[in-house]
């Protein structure tokens, strides 16, 4: 679905974001993520070999591979327990990379920052799936996804046991350099990254380092820096407007005024209607 909406968008047929697709979500049988409707249950290693051949060949960006449990899921699905065999992890490294994909992580140790430091690995903490209960509200923002989306007692205690976890380890990845990026999957899409960037700014990045992951960090992970990410002489102009300084208060990235795309205004918010005069 993600990819021939991309493919609408880029066409022209529809006006929308600039998609970068993954398609199916890669898991085991018993996996995570398995009620989304998103979920493609894999076993073994040429079984993960060929579903990774597979989404390329459906014209997939980038290659989503789930590793391990997750917090939002059943009671059998957990972020700290591991799904994959060691062959299986082998072979979809193996074939991601003589494909031209690159890794990010998620929650780690030392060691793990040693080793995105030793091998350039992208880091993207998606702090919002451990942040995000009424616990730990900080501003009207988080209060109003949380009351929306109504997570179970459950589920939340779950997020609040890892969050000071993913927490600390956010800000030693950035305190050591690591390469991160910004990024989120939670529903809906168009309060993910907005509720992400507060989340930054919680947990001790400063604006500017959370808008760079954002927008340089984002172009380059998805392989597109050259072209995007920052405001320069020959790049396409993918910009926003917005009404007040982000890097005073990151929240302020809310107050919309413009959208353009390859420099053309394709929306307006400075009119009531929100359409382009």
């Amino acid at each position: 679905m993600d990819v021939k909406w991309k493919r609408a968008f880029d066409s022209g047929q529809h006006v929308g974001p600039r998609l970068f697709a993954s398609g199916y979500f890669l898991t085991t049988t018993g996996g995570h993520f398995l009620t989304s409707g998103h979920a493609l249950e894999v076993d073994g290693p040429y079984g993960w070999v060929k579903a990774i051949r597979e989404q390329i060949k459906n014209g997939v960006d980038h290659i989503k591979l789930n590793l391990s449990g997750g917090i939002m899921g059943p009671t059998w699905d957990l972020h700290t327990h591991s799904f994959l065999l060691d062959d299986e992890i082998r072979a979809a490294f193996e074939i991601c990379r003589k494909r031209g994909f690159k890794e990010h992580g998620y929650i780690m140790d030392d060691e793990c920052i040693e080793l995105l430091l030793e091998h350039d690995t992208w880091y993207v903490p998606t702090l919002a799936i451990s942040h995000l209960t009424a616990s730990q509200v900080t501003n009207r923002f988080e209060a109003a996804w949380v009351a929306d989306r109504g997570l179970s007692q459950a589920l939340c205690c779950r997020a609040e046991a890892a969050s000071d976890v993913h927490a600390t380890w956010f800000r030693k990845a950035l305190d050591a350099g690591v390469r991160m990026a910004l990024g989120s999957d939670i529903r809906p899409l168009k309060d993910a990254a907005l509720l992400e960037m507060g989340l930054w700014a919680r947990d001790g990045a400063t604006p500017w380092q959370t808008l760079v992951a954002a927008t340089r960090h984002g172009a380059a992970v998805c392989g597109v820096g050259a072209e995007l990410g920052t405001v320069e002489a020959g790049k396409l102009a993918d910009l926003i407007v917005v009404a007040a300084n982000p890097l005073e208060d990151i929240t302020n990235v809310r107050r919309l005024q413009l959208v353009l795309k390859e420099g053309r205004v394709v929306s307006d918010k400075r009119h009531l209607s929100g359409a382009v005069p």
